[in-house]
């Protein structure tokens, strides 16, 4: 499987993915607002079904690809966007997104390797993906 990769900025910088993400997956995060009347009838309005995406990187190391995570980590935390590979440059497919957290905060795994959570949001624009399954079909290499 080829791993993931994340273009952002001027030039572009490519941060590559080292080692694989675990816990890989993509959901909806609906914006929606319930009334509830005192009978129990629920109104919903919805404004958008936002796509995410959420993995872990389980090993970043102080030797090797801690700094560029750390790098992008604070462009990302700006409110930028950035395109996101899921297949890495296997496939011509990408989509845009910006980065859901509000802070990045690593964890201690082993002398010199640590652990970090990452959450991102699909930006709806012409290269948002048509679904979640379509997300986990390019993670994975399948289709074209």
């Amino acid at each position: 499987m080829a791993l993931p990769l994340i273009k952002y900025g001027t030039g572009p910088t490519i941060l590559t993915f080292v080692r694989g993400p675990r816990d890989f997956r993509a959901y909806y995060a609906s914006r929606a607002h319930d009334n509830v009347a005192t009978g129990g009838l629920r109104e919903r309005v919805v404004e958008h079904h936002d796509l995410m995406v959420s993995f872990a990187m389980e090993a970043l190391r102080v030797d090797d690809d801690l700094a560029a995570w750390g790098t992008f980590m604070r462009w990302a935390l700006d409110g930028g966007t950035f395109e996101f590979h899921p297949y890495g440059a296997g496939l011509d497919y990408w989509f845009r997104c910006v980065l859901e957290d509000q802070g990045w905060a690593i964890e201690r795994r082993a002398p010199g390797i640590y652990a970090a959570q990452f959450v991102l949001r699909v930006v709806p624009d012409e290269k948002e993906p048509a679904s979640v399954a379509e997300v986990m079909k390019r993670f994975y290499g399948v289709g074209a």
